[in-house]
């Protein structure tokens, strides 16, 4: 099966801003009560040896994750489709757990906000929108099909879809 993969952007896309990273100042040392990230040298981290250190001093304040995920502000939608999807379920969920994971060990903002799935149709939301695009790419790696990404042109948001449907069984003859 060809791969097509797509990319809609018909002018360059404007400098757009993660208004959560953005709309709040923590002071250092910040501890998110949520999820346990650390705010430490003007970044968030998960690091249990300086958490253990600054957890009687440090301010409490949910991290800009743990808040897009309490206002439902999603950055990226990706949407997985076609017959190749219910009888591989489990293998799709495993590389997007497992992308997850390894995304949120560069940045630990990036999580799945949720992830459903029936028959033939799976959907994910993400908090960043890298996380959409490494689920979508790894996909189209593992199975090829038809991956498509289309980034908003007025807010921080990406649209990522991939597709996928069984090849019909050739038929033989001798």
């Amino acid at each position: 099966m060809p791969v097509k993969r797509s990319s809609e952007r018909s002018s360059p896309r404007p400098k757009l801003a993660d208004p959560y990273l953005l709309s709040k100042a923590y002071s250092e040392p910040t501890i998110c009560p949520t999820c346990g990230l650390v705010y430490h040298k003007k970044r968030w981290l998960r690091d249990e040896h300086i958490r253990t250190e600054i957890e009687k001093i440090a301010e409490k304040h949910k991290c800009p994750a743990c808040r897009k995920i309490e206002d439902h502000y999603v950055m990226g939608l990706v949407t997985i489709t076609g017959t190749f999807v219910l009888p591989n379920k489990n293998e799709i969920v495993n590389i997007i757990r497992n992308q997850e994971k390894k995304e949120s060990l560069r940045n630990p903002l990036a999580r799945i906000m949720s992830l459903n799935n029936k028959e033939n149709l799976i959907t994910v939301e993400t908090t960043v929108e890298n996380l959409a695009i490494t689920i979508g790419k790894a996909l189209e790696n593992a199975y090829h099909g038809e991956l498509k990404i289309s980034f908003s042109d007025n807010e921080k948001l990406v649209r990522v879809y991939w597709h996928r449907d069984l090849e019909s069984k050739k038929k033989t003859t001798k």
